[in-house]
């Protein structure tokens, strides 16, 4: 009788204790998001501008994206000294002891590490907003984009919508089980970013390059959308473990969690820093 009284009151208190445990690291995740945010601004003071989404170099292609450029913000400025910025980030050759370091200012206790078989390719739990549609160029016009694009210089005073109500990063799931899916790898122009032209946590597939969709991770679907790298006309949702929504972090430093349920074309206003469109309740 005894030992059935204490099945019964473990079997009681133990979602109470998991319950516990996913607030703690709920939390962890929020405040992760906001020393990110301290580092944007830091780095914004130092170089009167928010670091570039991912940089083009005509001889190697598109590398050194945003978090190579927080490394110094967030305590690794030893990481980012061993830097080699005459090579390129699409191998292990050249770089790959850096690109394969694991960053626990960007993951998300709440999401399980993807700990596949990549040496060069660690994968981040917060990718930076590119806005509304694909990727964009350098040349693209305004009023569609995000903070952080392709050679991107958004300064504060540019967020004309209002800091407060522009979202500069969010989550993502990291996708376990596989050395092809590149979502959430930090160092790759296919990795660290994503668009608002779904709410978050959406059953619409992630659409990614066509040999790189081979996740059957149903919190993270994806569809194959384009064949050649240099194309980078991926979309890709905000995503979480958390039950109903994603944190995001806005251009002021504020932390929210944001619905799943938030109205689409407040999600979308929300993603674009200049396109004069008043946002709603959130």
């Amino acid at each position: 009788v005894v030992i059935a009284i204490i099945a019964i009151l473990i079997a009681l208190l133990l979602p109470a204790v998991q319950q516990a445990r996913e607030a703690a690291r709920r939390t962890q995740c929020r405040n992760n998001l906001k020393q990110l945010g301290l580092a944007l601004h830091n780095y914004h003071n130092s170089h009167l501008t928010f670091p570039p989404g991912v940089i083009q170099q005509a001889d190697l292609g598109e590398q050194w994206t945003w978090p190579f450029h927080l490394l110094p913000y967030i305590d690794q400025g030893p990481l980012y000294n061993q830097l080699n910025t005459n090579h390129y980030t699409g191998g292990c050759t050249y770089n790959g002891s850096v690109m394969g370091t694991q960053l626990p200012a960007l993951l998300c206790p709440s999401d399980t590490p993807a700990n596949n078989n990549w040496t060069c390719y660690a994968r981040i739990n917060y990718l930076a907003n590119t806005g509304v549609g694909i990727v964009r160029k350098e040349t693209v016009p305004t009023h569609n984009v995000g903070v952080f694009y392709q050679q991107s210089k958004t300064r504060i005073r540019d967020i004309t919508d209002g800091t407060s109500v522009t979202i500069g990063l969010s989550e993502i799931i990291t996708v376990a089980g596989t050395d092809n899916d590149m979502r959430g790898v930090w160092c790759y122009a296919e990795g660290p970013f994503y668009q608002h032209d779904w709410t978050p946590n959406t059953s619409i597939p992630d659409e990614i390059r066509t040999d790189r969709c081979d996740n059957t991770d149903p919190a993270a679907p994806c569809t194959g959308a384009y064949t050649n790298h240099a194309t980078r006309a991926m979309r890709m949702a905000a995503r979480s473990r958390h039950e109903g929504g994603v944190h995001s972090l806005l251009m002021d430093g504020a932390v929210r969690f944001i619905s799943e349920n938030i109205n689409l074309q407040t999600w979308q206003n929300l993603g674009l820093y200049d396109d004069n469109n008043v946002v709603g309740e959130f």
